[in-house]
């Protein structure tokens, strides 16, 4: 079953919110912001394990190209702590706008670059689980020849790992899970035959 289309208050289709996104830190709080609705920064930080004031920067970037919006307060035992969100969940793809192209290509190399560090990091802790039910650690990189209905089976099978990671917010016994995944055709070269 095709999903329905991301409605226009959902795409992000400016090229200077694309280059705000090729920060990583900037990366991470937009994500963590769409996933789990409305955060502070103080919320953000505890899941970047960074201090809050190492965020402030970046947050008022997001919020300058229209990424993040804050949306109230909350109080706390100080002070009322601004409540950020999104709803900016994709993002749109237009081959003829050279900027946007070039905007994204520089998210998705800083977003796999990312996950590669990412996942060296998960390795070397000695802690990731590579196997069984409770693996945590995954690196895979594979090639195939799909025709229309196959690439169609992929696509929603992406779109569920998506919807997986989707509205989770914070909650006991529960890891703070990244993925990236990237798919792309591949250049073919014709082989001369003798």
């Amino acid at each position: 079953m095709p999903s329905k289309p991301p409605a226009d208050a959902e795409i992000i289709i400016r090229p200077d919110q694309v280059r705000a996104l090729s920060s990583h830190t900037r990366c991470a709080i937009h994500q963590i912001a769409l996933s789990q609705g409305e955060v502070s920064i103080r919320e953000i930080a505890e899941q970047l394990g960074r201090k809050p004031v190492s965020l402030y920067r970046h947050i008022d970037q997001l919020v300058e190209v229209g990424v993040l919006e804050e949306v109230g307060t909350r109080a706390t035992t100080r002070r009322d702590a601004k409540i950020y969100a999104t709803k900016l969940a994709y993002l749109k793809y237009d081959p003829e706008n050279t900027e946007m192209v070039e905007a994204l290509c520089s998210v998705t190399k800083s977003m796999l670059k990312s996950s590669a560090s990412g996942i060296a990091k998960s390795l070397e802790s000695k802690e990731a689980v590579t196997g069984g039910a409770g693996r945590d650690t995954y690196i895979c990189s594979l090639f195939a020849w799909l025709d229309e209905q196959e690439l169609a089976e992929v696509n929603e099978h992406l779109r569920a790992v998506r919807d997986v990671f989707k509205s989770k917010h914070r909650k006991p016994d529960a890891k703070l899970m990244a993925i990236s995944i990237g798919m792309h055709p591949m250049p073919v070269v014709p082989v001369e035959h003798d």
